[in-house]
């Protein structure tokens, strides 16, 4: 698959590099020494970690330019996390030239979007803490509001119906989005926030007062 979508995209940009890896490790050699790539094209089941793992790796180190998650796996914690990070989803249901087409608007989008020589999380980290809270998806705010009223992960993923790992998942990205270190620091930015806005009816879970 891979294979066939460089080729279509040879053919379409012929000055473009291609740089493949096949493991989380190489990919993460790799992305440190590329750190200015214009799109990370990411499969999520590798060789050495599979899924959110994966996925959450590559947040973490996150190049200058655009992600796109290309994948079989069609999960809601997945697309959650996408959304939240402004991460493109490709599924690998969908035919070759569905895929060229989808990864040359992501490109051509990144591309647009980018300032010369500014990182995105340079961009980000400029930004007033409360008003990163927009870069959080449903999913993750409502993951917030909880932890923000002191209940613990496992509460969270009971809550949810998810795993618990999924949460820690979701916390994490969370404090990366919010640019914290930890929850008591993620929890006094949503407070804070919602005494700014007043509750949050169409997002926050029921029950969310404010105190």
């Amino acid at each position: 698959m891979v294979d066939a979508l460089c080729a279509n995209l040879r053919q379409l940009i012929p000055t473009a590099q291609f740089i493949q890896a096949g493991s989380l490790a190489h990919g993460l050699q790799l992305l440190a020494q590329y750190p200015q790539v214009d799109l990370l094209l990411l499969d999520l089941n590798l060789p050495d970690a599979q899924g959110l793992q994966t996925l959450q790796a590559f947040c973490n180190a996150r190049p200058q330019g655009a992600i796109m998650v290309f994948s079989a796996l069609d999960h809601a914690d997945i697309a959650d996390i996408c959304l939240g990070n402004r991460i493109e989803f490709l599924s690998k249901a969908e035919p070759v030239t569905r895929w060229v087409d989808r990864v040359l608007q992501t490109l051509q989008d990144a591309v647009a979007c980018a300032s010369p020589g500014l990182p995105i999380a340079v961009s980000v980290a400029n930004e007033p803490d409360v008003e990163r809270m927009q870069w959080l998806s449903d999913r993750q705010l409502h993951v917030l509001s909880q932890l923000a009223r002191g209940r613990r992960s496992r509460e969270v993923a009971t809550q949810l119906g998810i795993e618990e790992s999924t949460v820690r998942t979701h916390q994490q990205m969370i404090y990366q989005r919010l640019g914290v270190k930890n929850k008591t620091q993620a929890s006094a930015v949503y407070w804070q926030w919602v005494h700014r806005l007043g509750r949050p009816l169409d997002i926050a879970s029921k029950g969310d007062d404010i105190a």
